[in-house]
């Protein structure tokens, strides 16, 4: 019985929290949402007016990315005005679910927000690239995901250092160009002559997940095994994050 009445408080919770800050903001402005999709959009059609064809599928791809950070690290500065401004968080955390489908949520609003700009690459990544394979799709999305998953905890864990909300309206733009612009998203990696410098980028968890879409849409080709790499270094930019958040909210400054 403890069980069920969790689980429902946690459903409760995560419904409240992603209609509050997803469903509801994108009804009352859904221009809102493509704001985020303007400068991968400019940047495409930059290459398109200059035929630039050849890199013109790893812009598609890189739009995509970019889209999804864009949005996902907006959590630092939604979660830090819920709780400076609104004082919401504190208001979830006395609820059933607590602050975990609070912060789901929240995540899912952000992801909802960049669903009509990815859609619009996706669809010119399918007619302009020809990617049409479904294990191709799959392969993106689940890459997609990850890094939506990983940027909202990253957003999340900068919100909580935050003691004024001005404080935050310069990481996002920051932020988004150093994880979804400057790596090796819009171009492949082999581009970078100097391996040093090539395992320096990794150090952003978008590579990883642009180089296994560059892959998955046949734009280059993986070498033995690392495929499995680049999936688990993903995982340890997520773990790390889980980790630091954790360890933050637990012991607060």
């Amino acid at each position: 019985m403890r069980v069920r009445e969790a689980l429902e408080g946690f459903v409760k919770s995560l419904y409240a929290s992603t209609m509050l800050f997803g469903v509801i903001p994108f009804k009352l402005n859904p221009f809102w949402a493509l704001s985020p999709a303007l400068a991968p959009f400019a940047f495409l059609l930059f290459l398109s007016i200059y035929r630039v064809q050849q890199v013109v599928p790893f812009a598609l791809i890189g739009g995509l990315i970019s889209i999804v950070v864009a949005n996902s690290i907006s959590m630092e500065s939604d979660a830090a005005f819920n709780r400076i401004v609104l004082k919401l968080d504190s208001m979830f955390a006395l609820t059933k679910g607590g602050l975990i489908p609070y912060a789901i949520g929240l995540a899912l609003g952000n992801l909802i927000n960049a669903l009509p700009g990815a859609a619009i690459f996706s669809v010119l990544l399918w007619t302009m690239a020809g990617v049409t394979s479904a294990s191709a799709w799959v392969m993106m999305l689940g890459a997609l995901f990850t890094i939506w998953a990983i940027i909202s905890l990253l957003g999340y864990l900068i919100s909580t250092y935050a003691r004024d909300i001005r404080d935050l309206w310069v990481y996002s733009p920051l932020m988004t160009a150093l994880l979804g612009f400057l790596p090796p998203v819009y171009y492949p990696l082999e581009l970078l002559p100097d391996p040093v410098l090539r395992a320096v980028t990794f150090i952003a968890p978008t590579t990883s997940v642009a180089r296994l879409m560059h892959a998955a849409a046949g734009l280059v080709s993986l070498g033995p095994g690392e495929a499995v790499v680049l999936w688990t270094l993903p995982l340890i930019h997520g773990l790390i994050f889980s980790v630091l958040l954790v360890r933050r909210v637990a012991r607060p400054v």
